[in-house]
């Protein structure tokens, strides 16, 4: 699970990248054994009661005040050391609900607010608070694995985003809001759904422990995905880079046409393993666990209407749909065009850092867990979100996740700015010829293949003309 990569002193920094959109570099110095002083985390805890603070600020009368102040404490992270052991910066999450219903309250359009967190503030911190290349010696990383204090966090996820959606839902049946302010809050919670419950939840259904897990698929079925706990550890982890796998984006592919196949292709791949698994076990379809995570959901719902009013279900509708979509759009950039060698009939490489997108923006990856160090995760699922470390093999997108999916929404932008990337990491795979998509190794050899041929025979022509003289 710890294992470093080939060829790399233990703990070495991640170099640095040219195409990075990023000013400020973070950790390059650092020692991979240092752990933090109780002041560094005090400074840590103190700053994030500050930052939480901010949501005491009224949101109509000093809706500036508030981003200025949000913008303001964002940024002095720039000049704030993080040995990778302190868990607070993690707690920045809390800034999304704060942002969601803050933004409902001053209403309007206003209501929409998130969007504008989500696609121009996010990644306007990831270039300017930069990107963190420091990574851990195998004996740190032991020690944070077994550190309850970012397992806890991922625990907590779970009462928090039930207390989102309660409140969201008491808000569309109380609040006294317009079918606007319901709809951008609908979107708002759908937001935190996604980047937070989601991706929490992907985290937890990897651990060992039962609790966790049921933690992970119950924030799943929050967003009326609890399928994707069976099709992801069982189905994406194995076939990754692979045409088997519906979750990889292939070469060319726009994200309107990915969303689609994805969620179908999921849903069916879940079905058939599970599927699998009552029969190996000569269990009856009664034990199927599918219709179950689709039964939690409508239960959520149910609670939720009969706790506040019926439009619960819209709401509750509308926000899954969000939340489904904010994944599936990550999930569209994390493998997009990378595909795994087919060593024989049916049976493909290992998986290796090369085979997923690395992002290592800073701030992206404090509020996504370190999601965005993907190619680890792949390498090794086992490891805790605290754990993973950033590779120099990995190929790496020029910023944070919020940056690339505003620009997977644009396909002709996407194609601009990752092609060149994409065709440059294929470059470094000798011999590989790729199932979508250009081959640029396998098209040089049949460049100089057809090079040699017609020097051939320009050569037997010539000896035919000496010959006939």
């Amino acid at each position: 699970t710890f294992e470093q990569e080939v060829g790399r002193p233990d703990g070495a920094r991640r170099s640095c990248d040219p195409g990075w959109w990023a000013i400020m570099e973070h950790n390059g110095d650092r020692d991979p054994n240092a752990r933090s002083t109780w002041a560094l985390s005090a400074m840590w805890c103190l700053w994030l009661i500050v930052f939480t603070s901010t949501a005491l600020i009224p949101a109509r009368e000093h809706w500036w005040l508030f981003n200025a102040a949000v913008m303001a404490l964002v940024l002095v992270t720039i000049w704030m050391p993080d040995q990778g052991d302190t868990v607070f910066p993690y707690y920045s999450i809390v800034i999304l609900p704060i942002v969601v219903f803050k933004s409902v309250f001053v209403g309007g359009l206003w209501s929409f607010g998130i969007l504008g967190y989500a696609f121009v503030i996010v990644p306007f911190w990831d270039c300017f608070v930069g990107v963190d290349v420091g990574n851990q010696t195998r004996e740190v990383q032991k020690e944070l694995h077994d550190a309850f204090r970012f397992e806890l966090l991922t625990l907590l996820v779970s009462p928090g985003i039930l207390g989102c959606l309660l409140y969201g839902a008491w808000l569309a049946n109380f609040g006294g809001l317009s079918l606007v302010e319901i709809a951008g809050l609908s979107v708002g919670v759908g937001i935190i759904t996604g980047v937070v419950g989601i991706v929490a939840g992907h985290e937890l259904c990897h651990r060992a422990s039962w609790y966790e897990r049921c933690f992970g698929r119950l924030l799943l079925c929050c967003a009326t995905y609890g399928h994707f706990y069976i099709e992801h550890t069982l189905g994406h982890h194995k076939w990754v880079g692979t045409d088997h796998d519906p979750a990889t984006a292939r070469y060319g592919e726009s994200f309107y046409a990915f969303l689609p196949r994805v969620v179908a292709g999921e849903f069916r791949s879940a079905w058939r393993i599970e599927c699998e698994r009552l029969r190996r076990k000569g269990l009856p379809l009664l034990h199927h666990e599918i219709p179950v995570y689709f039964l939690a959901s409508l239960t959520i719902s149910c609670v939720l209407a009969i706790f506040t009013g019926p439009m619960a279900f819209p709401f509750f509708a509308v926000q899954s749909a969000v939340a489904i979509i904010l994944f599936q759009s990550v999930n569209y950039v994390e493998h997009y065009g990378l595909e795994r060698v087919e060593v024989s009939l049916g049976q493909y490489e290992v998986v290796q850092p090369k085979h997923s997108w690395d992002a290592p923006t800073r701030i992206t990856n404090h509020i996504m867990f370190r999601l965005q160090r993907h190619a680890d995760h792949h390498a090794h699922a086992g490891k805790r979100y605290q754990t993973l470390q950033a590779y120099d093999s990995a190929p790496q997108m020029p910023s944070g996740y919020a940056t690339m999916l505003l620009l997977a929404f644009l396909p002709p932008l996407w194609r601009a700015v990752m092609h060149p990337r994409l065709l440059a990491h294929r470059g470094q795979q000798v011999g590989q010829k790729f199932r979508h998509g250009p081959s640029p190794w396998a098209e040089l050899v049949e460049v100089a293949s057809k090079a040699s041929v017609v020097g051939a025979e320009r050569t037997t022509s010539l000896r035919c003309r000496l010959a006939g003289a």
